[in-house]
This record gives C-alpha cells, sequence and structure tokens, in this order.
C-alpha cells in the first residue's frame, strides 16, 4: 500500500515542527511532501504536489484556511483542520463529517486520525469538504448547511430549508422545506448549541427547536401555540418560556 502523501500548512514554523515529528514517530504510512505558511504559498504547494491530505490550520496572516480552500472549484483532497478550541468551529466540524484536530496536538488522536484518512483513501469515500466550504458566510464563516446520514447516505441540507427540530427518543427528526423528515442521531440539546449563532431558531419547549422564518401564526391564549407553514403541525410553547418567547416572536414577525 502506498504512503499518505500530504502537506501542512500553518503560519508558525514551530507548529510545523510539532506535527511533522509527531507524523514521522507516530504514522509511518504518511509522507510529508511540503510544507507553507500562507495562503497563497499552500494554495501554490497543493498545486505542484497534489496531496492526498492537507493539514490545515485555521487562522494565519493575510487570510484563513477557509480563505484558501474557496480558491479552488473542486477539492480532490482530505482536509484535516488544525485548530485551537473553538466550540462553534468544532461544532460545525462534527456536523459535517470533516476531520480535526484540537491544538496542543494529541498524538493518539492524530494516529486515529490518520487511520480514518487511510481507509477513507483506500474506499475513496466522498469528500464532504467542498459543501462545507460552499456553505460558509461571508460574515463570520458561518456554517449554512448539515451534513446528514440518510439511508446510508450522506444528504446536505440547507439550514434555511429546516423549518423543525424535534427531540425522538434520543435521537432528533429534522423536518425540511421540502416534506423530508430526516433523522440524526444528534440531540435536540447538539442542535441547540450549534445553531447558536443563528437567531432565526428558537427551542420553544423541551423537545422542539422552530426556524421562525416559518411561523405562520401563534396563539397568545392560556395554552400558547406555534403553526408552520411548511408542516401541518401545531406546536405547543412550554409555559415556562411563554411570555419570553412572544416577545420575542412580536419582535421579529
Amino acid at each position: 500500500m502506498r504512503k499518505i502523501r500530504c502537506i501542512i500548512i500553518d503560519d508558525e514554523i514551530a507548529n510545523q515542527q510539532v506535527l511533522e515529528g509527531m507524523l514521522i514517530r507516530h504514522c509511518p504510512s504518511v509522507d510529508i511532501c511540503g510544507k507553507a505558511q500562507s495562503v497563497d504559498e499552500g494554495y501554490r504547494l497543493i498545486g505542484e504536489v497534489n496531496p492526498d491530505v492537507v493539514f490545515l490550520d485555521i487562522k494565519m496572516p493575510e487570510g484563513n484556511g477557509f480563505d484558501l480552500l474557496k480558491k479552488f472549484k473542486e477539492i480532490n483532497f482530505y482536509v484535516v483542520f488544525v485548530t485551537g478550541y473553538d466550540e462553534y468551529a468544532i461544532q460545525a466540524f462534527e456536523y459535517n463529517a470533516l476531520d480535526y484536530i484540537l491544538k496542543p496536538i494529541d498524538y493518539e488522536k492524530l494516529i486515529k486520525d490518520v487511520e480514518k484518512l487511510e481507509k477513507k483513501i483506500a474506499n475513496q469515500e466522498n469528500n464532504n469538504i467542498i459543501h462545507f466550504i460552499h456553505s460558509l458566510e461571508e460574515r463570520g464563516n458561518l456554517v449554512k448547511t448539515l451534513s446528514l446520514h440518510h439511508h446510508e447516505k450522506v444528504q446536505v441540507v440547507n439550514l434555511s430549508d429546516i423549518c423543525l427540530i424535534q427531540a425522538a427518543r434520543g435521537y432528533s427528526e429534522i423536518f425540511t422545506t421540502l416534506n423530508q423528515k430526516l433523522l440524526s442521531t444528534k440531540t435536540l440539546t447538539d442542535y441547540e448549541q450549534l445553531l447558536t449563532p443563528f437567531t432565526n431558531f428558537l427551542r420553544v419547549n423541551k423537545s422542539t427547536i422552530v426556524n421562525i422564518d416559518y411561523i405562520s401564526e401563534y396563539s397568545k391564549g392560556l395554552i400558547c401555540s406555534i403553526s408552520l407553514k411548511n408542516w401541518d403541525k401545531e406546536i405547543e410553547i412550554s409555559r415556562r418560556k411563554k411570555s419570553s418567547i412572544i416577545q420575542y416572536l412580536k419582535g421579529r414577525l
């Protein structure tokens, strides 16, 4: 079996050396074919080397790792993001089935990630990275899609097409504008955390997150409920949250 051809892109030479040393010591299946310190240098190196894998730092001078990937119309290599801890970024990677390594690098995690890459390359698995990059907002690199497993396939769903997320026996049901009901092993709390930057998603009770862009009407009686445009569902608002949610909806609808 041939070695995995990789390059390392990080603006800090010390970080490059740490990762390179760990790969040499612990991952003999990897061949390091080059290193770069900036977006432009990394872009040229990828074109010259045609690597299987790019270990990519996110924060770099004169642009970031996302800016680098946006330069490609097609991405025929796998990407392992190397990053300091950022809760939202990590959630985004996980929900879009992407590989990442946290700094400081844990060599045991690195070994497992390389083993996963070996399997992906051997099986010629689909690379979700192009969907992820195209889904980024210009402002703040907010992700606009989720990658969901559905009938043994990975389905890319626009956040704007999600009407409703409901908890269901340890997993979540995601309802879309296309009248799809998709299942996810993530919990409702997981999705609540992931969607925190998006003000149009609102948790209205213990088991439901609603995209308020699809609310057709809401009642303000003793029992407060919401109706959705695309689904024949009436959703009761939690009594504990009723007052704050009504005030919120008044300001948004």
